[in-house]
This record gives C-alpha cells, sequence and structure tokens, in this order.
C-alpha cells in the first residue's frame, strides 16, 4: 500500500484567515450582527462551519439569525473557494516533493467537503491526490472516520498526518498516526506541543525534510 501524508488545509495548507474573516464578518453584517477580529476567528475555525457560527454568534443571535448566517456565509465563502486560495509559500514545491519521492498526498478537512473540493481544484490541482471535507454521515475531526475514508479511498497507509492546531494532534493521536504540528497556522506553538505533536515545523523546508526522512526510513 502506498505511504499517504494527511494534511489538514486552513492554516497548514491555506492561508485563509484573512479569506475566512472578511466572508464570516460579511455574513454577519448582513443580518445585522457585531464583526469579529482575525485573532477572535483563530479561535472560532477548526471544529467545522457549524461550530464557526455558533462561535461567531451569541445563543440568541444564533437562534434567531443562525440559519441565515450560515447559509449566508457559505455561498460567499464557496464563491471564494471557486477563485482560488492563498497558498503557503513552498506548498506546491512540497507536495510536488512528496509525490516525486512515491507518496501520496491528501487533504482531510471540517470545511464542508464541496468547499473543499472546489479549494482542490482551484488553489492545488495534482498537487493533491485527495481532498476531503466533512461529508454527511461521516464524523468531523478529530473523530479518525474522516481520515481512514481518505487512506480507504487512496488504498494506503499513512506516513504522517500534519496540522496547524489541537483538534489536528488530537485527530492523529486517536488514528495512532505521527503527527507533526506546524506553526504557521491558527494555533501557537506552545498549543501544539501540549496537545501532543510528535515534531513541530517552523518552516515549509523544515517540514519537507522531516516528512522525506520519514519515506526514507519507512516508518
Amino acid at each position: 500500500m502506498a505511504p499517504v501524508f494527511l494534511f489538514d488545509l486552513d492554516g497548514t495548507l491555506l492561508d485563509s484567515l484573512a479569506d475566512i474573516t472578511l466572508c464570516a464578518n460579511t455574513a454577519l453584517e448582513i443580518s445585522g450582527l457585531p464583526q469579529h477580529t482575525p485573532e477572535e476567528y483563530r479561535g472560532y475555525i477548526g471544529n467545522g462551519v457549524e461550530m464557526l457560527i455558533r462561535r461567531m454568534m451569541s445563543p440568541e443571535a444564533y437562534e434567531k439569525h443562525g440559519a441565515r448566517v450560515r447559509g449566508d456565509y457559505m455561498a460567499i465563502y464557496g464563491d471564494l473557494c471557486a477563485q482560488g486560495g492563498k497558498r503557503f509559500p513552498g506548498v506546491l514545491e512540497m507536495l510536488e516533493g512528496l509525490q516525486r519521492a512515491g507518496a501520496k498526498t491528501a487533504v482531510i478537512s471540517n470545511k464542508p467537503d464541496h468547499q473543499t473540493r472546489l479549494v482542490w481544484k482551484s488553489t492545488f490541482g495534482k498537487s493533491l491526490d485527495l481532498a476531503q471535507g466533512q461529508l454527511e454521515g461521516i464524523p468531523t475531526k478529530p473523530d479518525p472516520a474522516g481520515p481512514r475514508e481518505v487512506l480507504r479511498r487512496l488504498e494506503g497507509t499513512c506516513a504522517a498526518y500534519i496540522g496547524d492546531s489541537e483538534v489536528d494532534m488530537q485527530t492523529g493521536k486517536n488514528c495512532g498516526f505521527y503527527t507533526v504540528g506546524v506553526t504557521w497556522g491558527m494555533k501557537p506553538r506552545r498549543l501544539l506541543a501540549q496537545s501532543g505533536a510528535d515534531a513541530l515545523a517552523d518552516t515549509m523546508e523544515e517540514l519537507t525534510g522531516l516528512l522525506l526522512a520519514r519515506l526514507e526510513t519507512g516508518a
């Protein structure tokens, strides 16, 4: 079975904080609700769109406006995903280097599957062998079901799971995977270490070296 590197999307491969902030605040503005800063959204992101919508609204506002805000956000952000996202520098080179070394590359995201696939097509293309978002009937991360479904579809085994948040580190642990935390994303380095990351990468070059070493040792 082929070795597969499983990546989180937002904050790991995709520099999406500014886009999510813009789209979420636009959806809130439409309903006349208070908006938030990018730093606040750092804490809201990571557990799927439903939790994002709940976290950016008061319980009372969610009860009254939640469905509309969610619908507006999905439409606005979906259009943006189709136009292409902002990759972190060096991402394509890193992914393509792993493929040349004989590995498969895949994304498992708590972003809705439709949006995830739009980002795959518009922003990553052939540098990813598969990108899977939140599917109906499959729980969001940190449940292990999503990553295991990706591996089933690719007929591979996980060489490492890479992410930028405590949710990602817990996902990897729940699956029994080797986990690498990247420190350029949504959450601080300290939190990744506390969440049990097996390794930390501060640069794309460092991440590439760690992952290629995994292939060379057959770990």
